[in-house]
């Protein structure tokens, strides 16, 4: 599941740089051509903060099987 979850946060950090990189700084931020990239990076920040929720939980799981 681990490796799943490493592999997901690479496409993840992949497409975060893509939809940067594709903006038109010069429209500006909500501008009409820019709104798919401003869903890219929205979807790409919360993908981020799921992998980061599941990589505590690893690490939380790992630390409670110790104890028990």
């Amino acid at each position: 599941m681990k490796t799943y979850i490493y592999i997901i946060t690479a496409v993840l950090v992949g497409a975060l740089g893509y939809n940067l990189y594709m903006m038109d700084y010069q429209a500006g931020f909500l501008a009409e051509e820019n709104f798919p990239m401003i869903v890219g990076l929205g979807a790409s920040v919360c993908g981020l903060i799921l992998a980061f929720v599941f990589f505590s939980f690893f690490k939380l799981q790992k630390n409670v099987n110790k104890v028990a």
